[in-house]
C-alpha cells in the first residue's frame, strides 16, 4: 500500500513539474477592450424562416419589387416567389401541398374559394387580420373573400349547426365590366338602353362608312352592330346586369341558396323575354349568340360600343382605338348590377409557418404593396374608395376610375361551391332561347332542372 502511494506521488509531483515549466500559450488574435459598451447581436443570431408565395407574376418584378418592401418590415421572412397562372395554383397546390412542396401563400380568382376551402386548402385567417382587411378592403372584396362555413357537415348554409362566418383570404384587386365606348364616334355614352337601342336601329341602318364604290350594305349587314360583346351573349357574367334590372339574382337575393338558382323565377323569364325580343334583333339581328365578332370590330373602329372589361384594355390600346368606359346603363328605368370579382391571395392550411405567411397576405392590402400593383399590372386596387388617393395615378386613371364607378352598384360574383353548375345550364338556356325560338319559360324548365342534376351527382 505504501508503494503505491509512493508512485502515486511522485506522479503528481511531475506533472506539477511540467505544468509549471510551460510557458503560457500567447492569443493569436487580440483581444480589444470595448470599455463597458454593450453589444447587441441580435440580428446576426435570430434565426430567419422562409415562406414560398405563388403569385401570378411570370416576370417576376412586381413581386420582386413587393417582397423587397415586405423584407423592410420584416426582415428576418425569407420570401421565395415562383410563377403560377391564378387559375392553375389551387390544383397545383392539391398535387404538391401534402409534400411539403407547395406555397405558403396562394393567389386566385374569386370562383375558387368556395371550392379551395371545400379542398381543405384555405387557413380561416384570424379575427385581428380580419378587422384589419375590413378597415381598408373595398366592401364587394371582403364580401367575395368571406364565407360562412360548416366545417364539420362542409356546409355554406349560414343555418348549418357549426357554421362560423370567416375570412378566408385577403382581396387584392376589384373588377366588372363596362360600357365601353369609341370616343370619335360617341361624345356622351347612353346613360339608358332605350336611347342605346334606339341609336342602334338608326346606326344598324345606315350604310357601312367602309363601303367601297356601289356598295350599299348597311352596318347591320356587314356585321357591325351598333353595340357587341367581348365574350358572347349568352355568357352568364356579362347577362347579370339584364337579369339584375329584372330583379333575378342566382341562388336567390344573398345569392348563396344551392337548393334552387331560380331559372324558373318570373324575373328570370322576363329577363330572357327582353333579351329575345328587344336585344338580340340591334346587337346580332337574326344571327346566332355568337355570330358577331365585336372584338375585332371595335379595335379597328367600326363599332361605337362593346361591354368589355380590364383584361380587354391591353388589346384596345395597343389597336391604337380611342375608348372610355361608362357604367352600364339602365333598362326600363331600373338600374342594372354586374358582378364584381376579386383576385385574391389566402395562406395554405397545412403551412408550416402560418404565422409568418399571415404577415405577408396582411401586408398585401397595404398602401405600398397596392401601389406596386397598380405600377406594374395597372389593376384597380381592392381598396375602400377614400383610400385610392394613397396609391399615385389611381384618381387621375379614367379607365379604373370608371370602373370603379360601376362597381358602386355591382353585387359579389356569388362564392358557394354549387356555383360551378351555374354557368353551363345558364348558357345552354340563353342559347335555346336565342338561336333556337324555344319559349323562355321551357327553357327555364330544362335549365334549372340541369343544374339540380350536376349539383346532384357532384354530392354538392
Amino acid at each position: 500500500m505504501k508503494k503505491l502511494l509512493s508512485v502515486f506521488t511522485i506522479f503528481l509531483m511531475v506533472l506539477v513539474l511540467v505544468s509549471c515549466e510551460k510557458d503560457p500559450v500567447e492569443p493569436t488574435v487580440p483581444i480589444e477592450e470595448n470599455d463597458g459598451e454593450l453589444i447587441d447581436f441580435g440580428d446576426s443570431i435570430v434565426q430567419k424562416s422562409k415562406i414560398t408565395v405563388w403569385i401570378d407574376d411570370e416576370a417576376g418584378e412586381y413581386m420582386q419589387a413587393v417582397i423587397a418592401e415586405f423584407n423592410k418590415v420584416y426582415p428576418n421572412i425569407v420570401v421565395e416567389h415562383q410563377h403560377y397562372g391564378s387559375v392553375d395554383a389551387r390544383e397545383m397546390l392539391k398535387t404538391f401541398g401534402p409534400s411539403g412542396n407547395g406555397a405558403d401563400v396562394f393567389q386566385f380568382p374569386h370562383d375558387h374559394l368556395a371550392q379551395a376551402v371545400l379542398e381543405d386548402l384555405v387557413y380561416p385567417l384570424p379575427s385581428s387580420t380580419q378587422t384589419k382587411i375590413a378597415e381598408r378592403a373595398h366592401e364587394l372584396g371582403v364580401s367575395i373573400a368571406t364565407l360562412s362555413y360548416d366545417e364539420t357537415a362542409k356546409s355554406f348554409d349560414p343555418a348549418s349547426p357549426n357554421a362560423v362566418e370567416r375570412l378566408y383570404a385577403v382581396p387584392m384587386s376589384i373588377e366588372s365590366v363596362g360600357l365601353f365606348y369609341n370616343t370619335d364616334l360617341i361624345e356622351t355614352p347612353a346613360a339608358t338602353y332605350e336611347e342605346l337601342l334606339a341609336a342602334a336601329a338608326i346606326w344598324n341602318a345606315a350604310p357601312a362608312a367602309d363601303n367601297a364604290e356601289g356598295d350599299t350594305r348597311t352596318n347591320a349587314q356587314k356585321g357591325y352592330y351598333y353595340l357587341g360583346t367581348s365574350s358572347h351573349w349568352a355568357d352568364s357574367y356579362f347577362t347579370q346586369h339584364i337579369y339584375s334590372a329584372f330583379g333575378f339574382y342566382p341562388f336567390g337575393a344573398t345569392l348563396d341558396n344551392p337548393s334552387s338558382v331560380g331559372f324558373e323565377s318570373p324575373q328570370a323569364i322576363a329577363a330572357l323575354t327582353w333579351m329575345v325580343n328587344t336585344l338580340k334583333p340591334a346587337v346580332t339581328g337574326t344571327g346566332l349568340h355568337n355570330s358577331v365578332t365585336a372584338g375585332a370590330n371595335f379595335e379597328t373602329g367600326k363599332i361605337p360600343y362593346i361591354i368589355g372589361g380590364p383584361w380587354n384594355h391591353e388589346a384596345y390600346k395597343n389597336a391604337g382605338v380611342p375608348y372610355a368606359v361608362a357604367p352600364m346603363p339602365t333598362i326600363n328605368g331600373n338600374q342594372t348590377k354586374t358582378f364584381a370579382g376579386a383576385m385574391m391571395a389566402a395562406v395554405y392550411k397545412y403551412s408550416e409557418n402560418v404565422e409568418d405567411a399571415i404577415k405577408f397576405v396582411e401586408f398585401l392590402n397595404s398602401d405600398v404593396a397596392m401601389a406596386l400593383q397598380y405600377e406594374y399590372k395597372g389593376k384597380l386596387p381592392a381598396l375602400k374608395a377614400d383610400l385610392l388617393e394613397n396609391i399615385e395615378g389611381v384618381n387621375e386613371d379614367p379607365l379604373l376610375m370608371a370602373m370603379a364607378a360601376q362597381l358602386e352598384t355591382s353585387i359579389p360574383m356569388p362564392t358557394i361551391p354549387q356555383v360551378t353548375y351555374y354557368w353551363g345550364p345558364g348558357e345552354t338556356m340563353i342559347i335555346q332561347v336565342w338561336n333556337n325560338g324555344v319559349a323562355p319559360a321551357t327553357a327555364a324548365a330544362t335549365a334549372e332542372q340541369s343544374y339540380r342534376t350536376a349539383r346532384d351527382l357532384a354530392g354538392a
